[in-house]
């Protein structure tokens, strides 16, 4: 945060990720504490540093006081590993105790996802999934790398062309728990092993079509009453961020199909050929699956407003963005 000083008893505090700006009345300790914490410090040796010219008693209440107003956290020795401390400083601004905190981390640590389909927006996934601390992943895709992969799929180089994805992206995230499956996304497929005891699932697959794989997806996932996410798509320089459907409480993926048929001018139209290839572009590819990434940490964390019952269409050449709802609002 910003800390301004308005006048000689008077600072503001600008929590900038809230966007929220707080004004206190402040006296010489607050004072004293804020000129004494522009990096860490141990608490023992703040409080002996202040309590040589205030009470101790004094000090204590009043960093217990700042802590419950969000303006510092005192916290213990809590074993976050060093890499997630940057990510548990965005997650605290939105807490309301360190414990909170942790408490939301940690679930992030011990969460199950299982990721269907390792391609342009999969793998980025699979990625993103790993930075927000996911712990335990899912991985299933059949594919080898080809060069045709290379322009927007991450984690492959042309080294991997000919290797199956799932096998190259567990040795680039060797440091989480992943399970892998080489299987098609089919009628005949038995899921239920990837399945059960998933807290969260990704349908990235796109054979023979994503809509055909989700409706395979969305039986498992409401008879087992799973959340998942109707994973983003692009087509050339449009592109879609999918809504998140919970059984039982958002809208179902078959009224997110009929809402797509009847704003479709064209869905009743006999189909005489059906697209082969679109171009595509990393970047793309890429912005996509870590908004929807972003949805998942939202969906998760039970912090911000998630996307339920309604999606996004993005002009990535203009950066227009449109809603479309498929249910009632629902804010988390």
């Amino acid at each position: 945060m910003y800390v301004l000083k308005e006048e000689r008893d008077r600072y503001k505090f600008v929590l900038t990720s809230r966007r929220k700006v707080l004004t206190y009345k402040v006296n010489s300790v607050v004072t004293e504490v804020i000129s004494r914490l522009m990096q860490e410090r141990d608490y023992s040796e703040l409080v002996a540093e202040l309590a040589e010219k205030h009470p101790r008693e004094e000090v204590e209440l009043c960093l217990r006081s700042m802590e419950s107003q969000g303006l510092l956290r005192i916290f213990s020795d809590d074993g976050i590993e060093p890499k997630f401390q940057r990510q548990i400083e965005f997650l605290d601004e939105f807490t309301k105790s360190y414990e909170e905190t942790l408490k939301l981390h940690q679930k992030l640590r011990s969460t199950r996802v299982t990721i269907f389909g390792l391609g342009g927006i999969g793998s980025w996934m699979a990625n993103g999934l790993y930075q927000i601390g996911i712990g335990h992943m899912v991985l299933c895709d059949p594919d080898k790398v080809e060069i045709s992969n290379l322009n927007r799929q991450l984690f492959f180089s042309e080294k991997d062309v000919g290797r199956d994805k799932v096998d190259v992206i567990e040795e680039r995230i060797p440091d989480v728990l992943i399970e892998k499956h080489k299987r098609f996304v089919s009628q005949e497929e038995n899921l239920e092993d990837m399945i059960i005891g998933s807290d969260f699932i990704v349908n990235c697959a796109d054979n023979p079509s994503v809509q055909r794989t989700s409706e395979i997806i969305d039986s498992y996932a409401t008879r087992f009453n799973i959340p998942y996410l109707v994973s983003g798509g692009y087509n050339l320089h449009l592109g879609m961020v999918g809504p998140i459907i919970i059984p039982g409480k958002t809208a179902t993926f078959a009224e997110f199909l009929r809402h797509q048929k009847e704003n479709d001018v064209l869905s009743n139209l006999d189909k005489i050929k059906d697209i082969e290839s679109t171009g595509n572009i990393g970047p793309i590819a890429g912005a996509i699956a870590n908004i929807q990434v972003m949805e998942i940490f939202k969906y998760l964390t039970g912090k911000g407003r998630a996307n339920l019952n309604r999606f996004a269409e993005i002009d990535f050449m203009d950066l227009s963005i449109k809603w479309n709802y498929f249910g009632e609002e629902i804010t988390t």
